[in-house]
This record gives structure tokens, C-alpha cells and sequence, in this order.
């Protein structure tokens, strides 16, 4: 991972583009070089073996029954190529001295690899101890304490409630009520800074979500130890919480609806660069319209006929419509926080069982390759579809603004990309960092934003990925060459391009 600052990184050209700020993973990455010193120390184990090898033809030829025979001819000078024979195979510096070194190194190599990955799972390991015991005794402590301050706060904010807006209100001075209006307005704005300069802790209280779970119920069972000292938890990371979280909803698959009277402009027109893949993609999320008042659910699959005769497709996944979903108010959007929940869970889900239905009804075919994008709920979906498998053949993904690093890992030789905006605290819902591996490339970048909102909004990633457009760093160069070595981007124009647009819509 590069550190922030790194000139190696931050290499987007002018002021118009955000600097990129961190990388870890993709072909550059640490875990990227695991196989290549696992290569190594099979190549010192080889070079052992053959050194050994011809230390033991040393022997067999001393003990060759035509040499021993004529060594009464010339004594001493057998004697002396015995000598040098016997310290060439078995002297200090032979060769099976020589075998003992190199795979003694090979030994070296692989431990110094194993302590590596070690250390890696240590590290996360260790902090997800700590805040799942930070998690639980917060939680422990607010329900074990409620017969103390929840009366109190019943009483007061039920009178607020009653009397403020219709006797307390009122009777203040016209000033006053706008200096109480600002200063509301202005603790408003302080939460919001704080979580955009606070990210990391943002990541940390998520990554506690299940042992605050844990600690509420730990409070409200008495007879029972309590807090960091009780029972073994039965939420022990954010998956295990949101699992539980998401089974206050109802069971739902995910049908598409093929939907001929919508269109997207750039749906005629094949992708170039990362930065026109987000693009097109916030043209596709705009369906939706405000507040999911148009056509929630929409997704658009783009077909790519290359000059090769090759058919690609292109799946443009927009995130969440509706964030204020309860169990009691579930209706046919799919894109919902229930969704959410079961995403983070690792469940099967409306949206990932519906794009699968998209697909089909597309008549995409399964050995035809395929690029997800997705943003926010989006990238979830995406990048579940390639980690857990599908009937598709799904090779590249895109994510902006998506956590995923709750999945165990994606298929060997796939790409993803994920971006996150600095401030955007949406891709650290997980609770945990993404991981290095050879297949994910998490880049960062500092796009800013107007607010929590503004950050995780999609002009700030389609800034972010025309920053790596004209990046140089070998990591990004390696993925954006992938896409384009896949058909999926066409810069040269060469592709043709035609689109469906279909809802994904949630039943019972």
C-alpha cells in the first residue's frame, strides 16, 4: 500500500483531477509478489537437489571400477584427483555443502512468506478483537444503565415533543429562534465534518456493530455476565450483525422486467475510458429519478460487437433508491436497505438473484464476457456476483464507493477496481480495509465533495476514474490495459454498441 503523499501515486497532471492518495493490491501489490517468492524457493530447492545430484556423482565416479583399476599405475596422481574430487562433492565449499545453502534459503524464503501473510491476519485479527470488546461494553452500558436516564429522557423528550413546536417556540423572541435555528443547523454541519476528516473511526464503530449487538442484549439479561465479560458473542463482525439485522425483513427474489420505453443516451455508444464507464453509469442511475420516484431497480446491460467478432457485455449497476426501508414498509424496490443488510451478510439478495435475471432476459450468453460497474449497493452487487460465482462468465468489475471487503476473495485472474473517495465513509461499512490481493486494485483519491452526500456522490468518482485515465502508476496502467485488452473499453472507437435497459423489481 502507498502512503498518501507518495509521488508514485499522486500523479494525476493539472488542478482539474483529484490526486490519488493511496493504492494497495492489483499486480503491483504486495500479495502480487506471494507467488513469485513461492517460485523462488522451489527454484532453491531445484538448485539443492541438483547440487546434491552431482555430489553424488562425484562418489560414483571414485568408485568406478576402471579408474580404481589403473590407480596402481599412477598413485599419486590418483591420489590427487581423489582429493580434488572428494572436495569439490563433499569439501566446505562442494557442491553438497553448496546443496545445504540453497535450501536452507528456500526455507528462509518461505518462512519470511508465511510471516508475511501471519502478520497481515494478526493485524486484522487484533483490531477486530478490539472493537468488537469496544462494541459490546458501549452497548452494555447504554441498556444496563437505561433505568437511569431512560425515564428521564421519556419525559423530557415527549414534553419537547408536545410543547415545543406549539407553546415553547412561539413565545421566543423572533432572534432567538433564529440563533437556536443556526446553531442546530450549525452542530449539523460539525457531525458532517467530523465523519468526512474521521473516516478511519467511522470504520472502527461499524466494525464494532456486532458487539454492540451483542452488548444490548448483554444488558437487558442480568442474571447473565454482562459486557466484554460475557457469554461468547453471537455477532462477532458486521456480517454476523447485518445477517441479523436483515432477518427482521421478509424474503424476496428478484424478477427483471425488460423495459422498452426507457433509454440511456450513451447506451449506443462503447465505453473508452473508466471515467465514461462512471459516467454512463450515473446516466443509468438517473432513471431512478428523485427519491426513486421514477424507474427504481433500473439497470442496463450494453452489448459490445468488437472487430474481432467477439460479443462483451457491459452491466451498469446504480446503488441504494431508498435508504429509509423498515421491515413493516418493504415494497418492490430492490434496492433498499434490506438489500444492504444481506449484501454485508454475505446472503442471497433480490438485486444479485435480479441482475442474474437481467442477463437472461438480455440473452447474454454464458461463455460471453462480461464487465459489472457498480456504485454504492451497486458495487456490492458486482463485485458479490464475481467473488460468489454466477451462470455468467464475469471476469472485470468496477466499484465506486461500494465496501466489499467482507468477501472471501475473487476468482484467480479477475480484475477489479475499486475506488473510494477520501471523506466517503459508504465503502467502510464493512467495518475493515479492503485487502491486498493480486486481483483487487483499491485505489483512493481525493475528489471532495459537498458534504457525506457529495462525497459519495457519483461526480466525485467519475473525477476519481478520469484521475486514473491519465495516471501513470503500473498498478492502474495494469487494469485500465486489462479492460481495454478485453474489448470492454474502446478507445479507438472500433466497437459497436447496443442497449437494454430492464427494472429489477423485488417479490414475495
Amino acid at each position: 500500500m502507498s502512503a498518501p503523499g507518495d509521488p508514485t501515486v499522486t500523479d494525476a497532471p493539472g488542478h482539474a483531477l483529484p490526486p490519488l492518495t493511496s493504492l494497495t493490491g492489483g499486480a503491483t501489490g504486495l500479495a502480487a509478489s506471494w507467488p513469485q517468492l513461492v517460485a523462488l524457493a522451489s527454484a532453491y530447492d531445484a538448485s539443492g537437489d541438483r547440487l546434491r545430484d552431482w555430489a553424488g556423482e562425484g562418489s560414483r565416479v571414485l568408485l568406478d571400477a576402471d579408474l580404481l583399476a589403473s590407480a596402481p599405475l599412477a598413485p599419486r596422481t590418483f591420489a590427487a584427483a581423489e582429493a580434488a574430487v572428494v572436495a569439490a562433492c563433499a569439501g566446505p565449499d562442494g557442491a553438497l555443502a553448496a546443496s545445504a545453502a540453497w535450501e536452507t534459503d528456500a526455507v528462509m524464503v518461505r518462512v519470511t512468506l508465511h510471516w508475511l501473510r501471519e502478520s497481515d491476519e494478526l493485524v486484522r485479527a487484533t483490531f477486530e478483537a478490539v472493537d468488537l470488546l469496544a462494541g459490546r461494553a458501549v452497548g452494555f452500558t447504554l441498556t444496563a444503565s437505561a433505568p437511569l436516564w431512560l425515564p428521564g429522557a421519556v419525559v423530557v423528550g415527549g414534553a419537547a415533543a408536545l410543547l415545543w413546536p406549539t407553546l415553547l417556540r412561539p413565545a421566543l423572541p423572533p432572534s432567538v429562534r433564529r440563533d437556536l435555528d443556526r446553531g442546530l443547523t450549525g452542530v449539523g454541519r460539525l457531525t458532517e465534518q467530523w465523519l468526512l476528516e474521521h473516516p478511519g473511526l467511522v470504520q472502527h464503530l461499524a466494525n464494532g456493530g456486532g458487539g454492540l449487538l451483542d452488548g444490548l442484549w448483554d444488558g437487558l439479561t442480568p442474571a447473565t455476565p454482562g459486557g466484554p465479560f460475557g457469554p461468547p458473542s453471537s455477532t462477532p463482525d458486521t456480517e454476523s450483525a447485518a445477517g441479523l439485522l436483515a432477518a427482521l425483513y421478509d424474503d424476496r427474489t428478484g424478477v427483471a422486467v425488460p423495459r422498452g420505453d426507457l433509454a440511456v443516451g450513451l447506451g449506443a455508444v462503447a465505453p473508452a475510458t473508466l471515467a465514461g464507464l462512471l459516467t454512463h453509469l450515473q446516466q443509468v442511475a438517473a432513471l431512478s429519478g428523485p427519491d426513486g420516484r421514477g424507474a427504481p431497480g433500473a439497470v442496463e446491460v450494453q452489448t459490445l460487437h468488437g472487430p474481432d467478432g467477439q460479443v462483451r457485455h457491459v452491466v451498469y449497476l446504480p446503488g441504494t433508491d431508498d435508504l429509509g426501508t423498515l421491515p413493516w414498509t418493504q415494497d418492490s424496490d430492490v434496492r433498499d436497505m434490506a438489500t444492504n443488510y444481506l449484501l454485508l451478510a454475505g446472503e442471497s439478495n433480490a438485486y444479485q438473484d435480479g441482475v442474474v435475471a437481467a442477463l437472461e432476459q438480455a440473452g447474454v450468453q454464458p461463455d460471453e464476457p462480461v464487465l459489472l460497474v457498480g456504485h454504492s449497493q451497486g458495487g456490492m452487487t458486482a463485485a458479490a456476483l464475481l467473488a460468489q460465482g454466477s451462470p455468467y462468465d464475469v471476469t472485470h468489475v468496477v466499484t465506486a464507493g461500494s465496501p466489499t471487503a467482507h468477501l472471501d476473495g475473487f476468482p484467480a485472474g479477475a480484475h477489479v477496481v475499486s475506488l473510494e473517495n477520501h471523506g466517503d465513509v459508504v465503502p467502510l461499512l464493512d467495518g475493515e480495509d479492503n485487502p491486498d490481493t493480486a486481483e483487487q486494485l483499491t485505489v483512493g483519491f481525493d475528489a471532495g465533495g459537498a458534504g457525506v452526500v457529495g462525497h459519495h456522490g457519483l461526480p466525485a468518482y467519475v473525477a476519481g476514474a478520469a484521475a486514473l485515465d491519465t495516471s501513470t502508476h503500473p498498478g492502474v496502467v495494469e487494469q485500465v490495459q486489462s479492460l481495454t485488452a478485453a474489448g470492454f473499453l474502446d478507445p479507438g472507437g472500433h466497437s459497436t454498441a447496443s442497449s437494454q435497459v430492464l427494472q429489477v423489481v423485488a417479490e414475495r
